[in-house]
Parts: C-alpha cells; structure tokens; sequence
C-alpha cells in the first residue's frame, strides 16, 4: 500500500465548498475541515514618563478554514488528473490594463491655479479631454483583447475541470 497525497489549504469562510469541490474534481477527499478563528488580542507595552497614558500593541485575530485533502495515487486515472491538475492551476490570467485617468492630482492643482489664469486654464481642459479620449480609445482595445483573454482562459480552465469531473 502507498503513501497517499496530503494537502492542506487555507481558505476564507464561505469559500470551504468551492474550495472543496473543486479539489474533489482532480480526485482529492476530504479529509477533514477545521475552522480557525482568534479574536483580537491586546499586548500592554508600557506607559508615558508622567504615568498618564498606558501605550497597548492590538494583534488582529484571524478566522479560516483550514481543510486537509488526500489522494491515493492508486487509484484509477491518478496520473492523468495529477496532469489535468497541474495544467489547471498553469492557465495564467492576462494582465488587465490600467485605465486612464481624464484628470489626476497634479493636473487638478494645474487648473485650479490656471483658474486664475483663465484662458490657461481652458486650455489645460480642452488638452487633457482631447489626450483622454485618445487614451480611452487606446484602453478600450487593450480592454478588449483582455477581456478576450481572460474568457479563453477561465474557458481552457473549465474544459480542463469537466475533463477531471469525467474522470472521477
């Protein structure tokens, strides 16, 4: 008899039956579910040199569920749902464009003084919303192409899911 694969994954409460559906399509069970939640504690560290203030270090708590998977590599299919697993996890996401921005900070501070300075100021308008629908133009293919990515990623990923739920 072989060892069986253990794993263990931390997850955020709500999350524990996606999780555990999608492990249990690639062939894990699971093999327990535990929940950890701490509350905020408090740490004194010391006081002001006239007493009158007390000085506290605050540890925030944490709250997870910690789930223990296992899969006996004997069993039928192993190899192929260890690969199906493997290219799963592998399908990367697209990087999502950064979206323009008609005015920022610093051309905010520009025309709010250029409002003392007012055909300055209409000019600085007029620039940056000709320049921002250039830029829109440009963001709206990027966005495109990514979003076309992005379905022909989560695409190849529920093929790869459907051909390991057929498996199991």
């Amino acid at each position: 008899m072989a060892l069986k694969d253990l794993q263990s994954v931390q997850v955020e409460p709500g999350d524990e039956d996606v999780t555990t559906r999608l492990w249990m399509s690639f062939g894990w069970e699971l093999k327990n579910k535990q929940r950890v939640k701490t509350q905020d504690a408090q740490k004194y560290t010391g006081q002001s040199s006239d007493h009158s203030t007390s000085y506290y270090e605050t540890t925030k708590g944490v709250d997870f569920f910690e789930l223990t998977f296992e899969r006996d590599p004997e069993r039928k299919n192993y190899s192929e749902l260890k690969s199906l697993e493997g290219q799963y996890y592998g399908v990367k996401d697209p990087d999502c464009p950064i979206a323009p921005v008609r005015f920022g900070l610093i051309w905010g501070v520009l025309t709010a003084v250029g409002l003392f300075f007012f055909p300055v100021s209409i000019a600085i308008i007029i620039w940056r919303c000709v320049r921002y629908s250039k830029k829109k133009k440009i963001w709206d293919e990027e966005y495109a192409v990514y979003k076309k990515e992005l379905d022909g990623a989560n695409k190849k990923r529920q093929e790869l899911l459907n051909k390991a739920q057929s498996l199991v």
